[in-house]
């Protein structure tokens, strides 16, 4: 088993060494916007994907360097089944593995959340409210992950996909939301 991950990480280091042609990067902007599809999987402690929330996430990147950005990004997700929205806002940086026409990256954010669930949460508080109520929650929260943009044309990039997990407002890490988000930005 050993050698097998040893082989990977070989294979994942020369992708990321020799996956570029020592050439000019196809298009270097300044700052870029991101409209998007996000789908949200949040752990309800029953089967991780059993539940799913749709929604929109907005994005603007500030171009540091030719690796590093500084993003800030907005989402909103619902719930029918469960009348449950959240609006988050998060900032932070963002590193590109790869600086050509395709763009592998990591990215941690941190940020507020809101929440308005239909009575999901009433046994988390303490002490526990009533099951009638409406919860709201709102709070610090973060996200962390990786992703990865396409450069179409000189301005128009398509991100293939984002994955990222959040945790609930105030960061108490249960449930946790694992994001994934796709959509096209443009670079200017």
């Amino acid at each position: 088993m050993r050698n097998y991950c040893i082989a990977w990480l070989l294979i994942l280091a020369s992708t990321l060494c020799f996956g570029q042609a020592p050439k000019s990067p196809f298009y270097t902007s300044s700052s870029s916007v991101f409209v998007g599809y996000i789908v949200d999987f949040p752990d309800y402690g029953n089967s991780f994907y059993s539940f799913q929330f749709n929604g929109a996430e907005v994005a603007y990147s500030k171009a540091l360097n030719r690796r590093w950005s500084l993003v800030a990004s907005g989402a909103g997700v619902f719930g029918s089944r469960f009348d449950v929205k959240q609006y988050s806002g998060t900032v932070g940086p963002k590193f590109n593995f790869l600086v050509g026409k395709i763009r592998p990256y990591a990215t941690v954010q941190g940020g507020f959340a809101y929440q308005n669930s239909n009575y999901m949460y009433s046994g988390d508080h303490h002490p526990p409210i009533s099951t009638k109520k409406r919860d709201i929650e709102d709070g610090f929260s973060y996200r962390a992950g990786l992703g990865g943009d396409i450069q179409v044309t000189r301005r128009l990039y398509w991100r293939a996909v984002q994955w990222d997990v959040q945790p609930q407002p105030w960061a108490r890490h249960i449930p946790v939301y694992e994001n994934f988000s796709s959509g096209i930005g443009y670079s200017f």
